[in-house]
């Protein structure tokens, strides 16, 4: 016992030490705690564009962002020129014809994992995520997957905070 005793004061304080040294701010430190924060603000707002569109809040989801915001999508690395949408307030009028339309009689579900940070400065960002796309209506017993998919989303910092200044929804299709 003594010799355990002997070994485990330097090992101790050795610990106690290198928790002292983690907790001293160091050279960059307040960099990594704003990339840190800028990160949850991000995500936080990609979690917000889920919520949004699924519950049918349009000006909500608009809001999500930049006034000059684009939408696009993508099938088999082409860009769809007809499913591009230019500007905030075409994105409001696009998410009030969807919710009234198309969607108006079924449960939309946006599923995101997998977010990747591809670029990340102090006023824009870039990220990748993967999307699953459910739907259900009252006909339906079970959801069935409408689409899937990855969103590529560039970002800028703005007096509101974080928005998606272009956001891009690369369909999965089939090759046959």
């Amino acid at each position: 016992m003594p010799c355990l005793e002997k070994h485990l004061k330097p090992l101790a304080f050795i610990a106690l030490c290198s928790v002292w040294t983690l907790s001293l701010p160091s050279e960059g430190s307040e960099n990594k705690l704003t990339g840190l924060l800028n990160r949850a603000a991000i995500t936080d707002i990609l979690t917000q564009y889920s919520y949004r569109w699924d519950s049918k809040d349009s000006a909500g989801f608009a809001d999500l962002f930049t006034d000059d915001g684009v939408l696009e999508r993508w099938v088999n690395g082409k860009k769809v020129d007809t499913a591009t949408i230019d500007g905030k307030d075409a994105i409001l009028e696009y998410a009030k014809n969807s919710h009234e339309g198309r969607l108006s009689d079924r449960l939309s579900r946006h599923h995101f994992s997998g977010i990747v940070f591809i670029e990340l400065e102090e006023n824009s960002a870039i990220t990748k995520n993967m999307a699953l796309i459910t739907h259900q209506t009252k006909d339906d017993s079970t959801a069935f997957i409408s689409s899937s998919g990855y969103y590529l989303n560039t970002w800028r910092k703005t007096e509101e905070g974080w928005r998606i200044s272009k956001r891009i929804l690369e369909v999965d299709t089939s090759k046959k």
